[in-house]
């Protein structure tokens, strides 16, 4: 096995881990069909910024910009309700819930981004 695969392996599961543990902590804020629509919107949004910036969403650049719209999927959400609602902090587990998602998505937003851009690219 090359560190690649490694690596790779070892990315993958540790994406499925903050998944599954995002996963139960948004069950209890979002409900059960929320909570795997929030994690996929980390792949979605970008997907569809890759579609509408092109061959430059392949880019280190468009990666980057990938993560952070796959972050934002996570903090603009969650900041609006922290300032429109003020719920208890501790009762949500919400530093938790960050701490673990914002990461995941922002890796689902950096592979997004690429698969979208080379998507119209072949649709031409």
């Amino acid at each position: 096995m090359t560190p690649r695969v490694i690596w790779g392996t070892v990315t993958v599961a540790a994406m499925v881990a903050a998944a599954v543990v995002a996963l139960d902590l948004l069950a209890d804020w979002v409900g059960d069909v929320g909570a795997p629509l929030w994690i996929s919107a980390g792949f979605f949004f970008p997907f569809i910024a890759g579609i509408a910036v092109g061959p430059w969403g392949n880019s280190p650049a468009g990666r980057a910009v990938g993560a952070v719209v796959g972050a934002g999927v996570v903090l603009l959400p969650s900041v609006v309700y922290v300032l429109a609602q003020e719920p208890d902090l501790s009762v949500m587990r919400l530093p938790l819930l960050l701490a673990v998602f914002t990461p995941l998505a922002g890796m689902q937003g950096a592979i997004g981004m690429p698969v979208g851009a080379s998507a119209r690219r072949r649709a031409r």
